[in-house]
């Protein structure tokens, strides 16, 4: 291994740490948080499940300037000033006093988690990895779902000892104190576009697709619907898995661990799916992964039977978070790298549209049927049409496909 790759390294384990930090806490611990909160004000589901809609929203718009962003500053910059957001929004989330202001804690978490996470961890991932790529973008993504799997049990238990303030201010230290100075230590990163034309000056610019012959393609369009379902049905599932658990008898110390166990597998599944897709390509390895992911649903449904729940964590454990690191593979093997930043954010308009609708969904069929069964059923059917519409993805056309070394560096 030379200087250059061990360096490239260097940035995965950067990027997972952020990854595991403000994503793992600020996004995968909402369903702990969930219930104390919901009991302290006494909100509807429905209204309590609209601040991780107005989350999701506010992340989601937020991506498509991140993502024009990336094309033309360092990715560290971006990234730094998303984890600094994140912490701000959990800390004013430990100060709230009323809807308004959780409301406003949210809408500030959400725009740290949209210009800090996903978008920025993947694009520097996929341009520093050209044959390890899937391994890289799964080891990276992995701290998404780890960072659930350690901070789940861990809010659980914060929120029992001090209440759920203490949960979101102290949840917020170690964004500042850990990942914010990897970012701006190891992560040193030309934007894309400037970074390959320095290297290669017989390339006017990265291979692939421009933003509108992408927007003409139907892989673009196949790629916006399976990131649609998916955030759509498993943001709605994840939120409401603990609140399910507690109401069919289950304690929330119990349900805690079982929300950390499938983050855990996730993890798991997120490497091995990763490398599945370096034999099988991103389309197969998605559409299965929607597949699993919608078996999974159907199975916390009998989650009374502990076989039923053990079969739940290990199914939707090992597949839900999978498409957090096949999704980007998809994007740079059908639309490829050239404007993998601005057609990501754009694309994930998509992801915004369904991680909004999706948690509140849930929550208004819940105060209309007191029942989490009908929102489940239709999470899993909608999984199994986005996997439909990642095998209609066509691969890039060889003459723009993106060429087989592409290291940005840290």
């Amino acid at each position: 291994m030379n200087v250059k790759e061990r360096q490239n390294w260097l940035v995965v384990v950067a990027l997972f740490v952020t990854l595991f930090l403000v994503f793992g806490s600020g996004y995968n611990t909402a369903s702990v948080f969930f219930t104390p909160v919901l009991r302290y004000f006494g909100w509807s589901r429905a209204r309590m499940s609209s601040l991780q809609t107005a989350l999701a929203l506010t992340a989601g718009m937020s991506v498509p300037l991140a993502g024009w962003l990336l094309d033309r500053v360092q990715a560290r910059a971006v990234i730094g000033v998303g984890i600094v957001l994140a912490a701000c929004g959990f800390l004013m989330a430990g100060r709230a006093r009323s809807f308004d202001a959780m409301l406003s804690a949210y809408i500030l978490l959400g725009l740290g988690i949209g210009a800090g996470t996903l978008l920025p961890c993947s694009l520097v991932v996929a341009n520093a990895f050209s044959d390890q790529r899937g391994r890289a973008l799964g080891l990276t993504m992995a701290g998404t779902t780890i960072g659930g799997m350690i901070m789940a049990p861990v809010s659980n238990y914060i929120i029992e000892q001090g209440g759920w303030r203490a949960g979101y201010i102290i949840l917020a230290v170690p964004m500042l104190l850990i990942a914010l100075p990897m970012v701006l230590l190891l992560v040193r990163t030309e934007p894309q576009r400037a970074a390959q034309l320095a290297r290669d000056e017989e390339s006017s610019a990265l291979a692939g697709l421009g933003v509108a012959e992408a927007l003409r393609a139907r892989s673009f369009w196949m790629i916006a619907a399976a990131q649609f379902c998916f955030a759509f049905a498993v943001t709605g599932g994840s939120l409401h898995t603990i609140p399910f658990l507690i109401v069919i008898g289950y304690t929330p110390t119990r349900a805690a661990l079982v929300f950390s166990v499938t983050m855990g597998l996730a993890a798991i599944g997120k490497i091995m799916l990763g490398l599945a897709a370096e034999r099988t390509g991103s389309r197969a390895a998605l559409a299965a992964t929607l597949v699993l992911i919608a078996l999974g649903q159907i199975l916390l449904l009998g989650a009374r039977n502990p076989a039923m729940l053990l079969a739940y964590a290990a199914v939707y454990g090992l597949s839900s978070g999978a498409p957090l690191a096949l999704i980007p593979l998809q994007i740079a093997e059908s639309l490829g790298l050239k404007r993998f930043g601005s057609l990501s954010g754009l694309a994930g308009v998509f992801t915004t549209i369904g991680a909004g609708t999706g948690p509140v969904f849930a929550g208004f069929l819940f105060d209309a049927t007191s029942s989490y069964r009908t929102a489940f059923e239709l999470f899993a059917l909608i999984l199994i049409l986005g996997g439909c519409a990642a095998l209609a993805c066509v691969p890039l056309p060889s003459a723009v496909a993106a060429p087989s070394v592409t290291v940005v560096g840290a």
